[in-house]
């Protein structure tokens, strides 16, 4: 490819798009940014896609298009999550050129509880974010002869210093360990919890880019595969961190919190507790209830493209959020009681 390379990025205000986006600017391409609400700079517009009409700047061939947009809630309802996740690439799939490079990002989950992103109902999946993740996938198969697809599991910062555009989704597990939400990890100790860098999507995004288009429907799998961390060396990890950073700024230390399966927890300790539990506490354990399944993956992702180890990745990832969000750090865990 002639560099530079007119790129849009879709969702670059998120954790991975604002990656995606400084790396390829970095390289010296011609790159745009949508999302939403737009951002601070010209070139990040606001555009709801598939909702309205693309603004007047968009208009014109594009190399590529890096679709990284996309709602990462797992309550959503079918409907709601297929209008968005996948409504937004319907609408963009008939925006673009046919001669446009599509780069569409997925999810390492998308092959739900069965390994195939090809069941359509809802219950070959985890969640409404899954299933919908696997119906674009589909969608891109049957409409598009060229394109890439990139699938990676959990995302921390980046390498360097743990830095994210926007600490969500798994960050919700390190503030619930600071504010005592839960009272056990729910999963299996022995678990694989694959874990990639934004650096890691955006190097690969890059050289995708960079490479041209494939002469088919390309998939990618990021991650660390069968050498992915257990459950409990990434807890511990996270664990390191956030004491770490609690001792630095004279807060007590967080204790380990006990494992119990997903199948103890839900045949007998939640039934028994759920009576004497305060609407507070029934909120965090019913939210807490979406990670089991994710704390609980005893077969590894098979990577096409594997990454550097992410022991001191994850570990910086938290500092960073601890560093961002001290008030939720320096929370003193409050007892269960009934």
């Amino acid at each position: 490819m002639t560099s530079p390379a007119r790129i849009l990025v879709t969702g670059a205000t998120g954790a991975v798009g604002g990656a995606v986006l400084r790396r390829l600017t970095a390289a010296g391409h011609d790159v745009y940014g949508v999302s939403s609400r737009g951002g601070s700079s010209p070139r990040q517009l606001a555009w709801r896609v598939g909702a309205e009409e693309a603004p007047e700047a968009l208009r014109g061939p594009w190399h590529a298009v890096v679709h990284c947009a996309a709602d990462t809630r797992w309550n959503l309802e079918e409907e709601e999550s297929e209008q968005a996740n996948v409504a937004p690439l319907r609408a963009l799939l008939k925006w673009m050129d046919e001669d446009t490079h599509l780069v569409h990002l997925s999810s390492s989950y998308a092959i739900g509880l069965t390994g195939s992103v090809e069941p359509t109902s809802p219950g070959a999946y985890r969640n409404s974010y899954e299933w919908s993740k696997a119906a674009a996938e589909r969608l891109i198969a049957a409409e598009r002869a060229r394109a890439d697809i990139v699938r990676f599991p959990i995302v921390m910062g980046a390498r360097k210093d743990g830095f994210l555009d926007r600490y969500s989704g798994f960050f919700w597990l390190p503030s619930s360990l600071c504010t005592g939400a839960v009272p056990a990890l729910v999963g299996d100790e022995n678990a694989y919890l694959d874990i990639v860098s934004t650096d890691d999507v955006a190097g690969h995004i890059a050289a995708l880019v960079e490479g041209g288009r494939p002469p088919g429907v390309r998939l990618s799998v990021l991650g660390r595969g069968a050498d992915a961390p257990r459950v409990a060396e990434a807890f511990g990890t996270i664990l390191d961190a956030l004491n770490d950073w609690r001792a630095e700024n004279g807060v007590p230390s967080l204790d380990q919190l006990p494992y119990v399966t997903g199948d103890q927890w839900n045949r007998f300790y939640l039934p028994f507790a759920q009576e004497y539990l305060d609407r507070a506490q029934l909120m965090r354990v019913t939210a807490f209830q979406a990670y089991q399944g994710y704390l609980s993956v005893t077969d590894p992702f098979k990577v096409t493209h594997g990454v550097e180890p992410v022991t001191s990745m994850l570990y910086r990832s938290i500092r960073g959020w601890a560093e961002t969000h001290p008030a939720a750090a320096r929370r003193i865990p409050r007892a269960w009681r009934a």
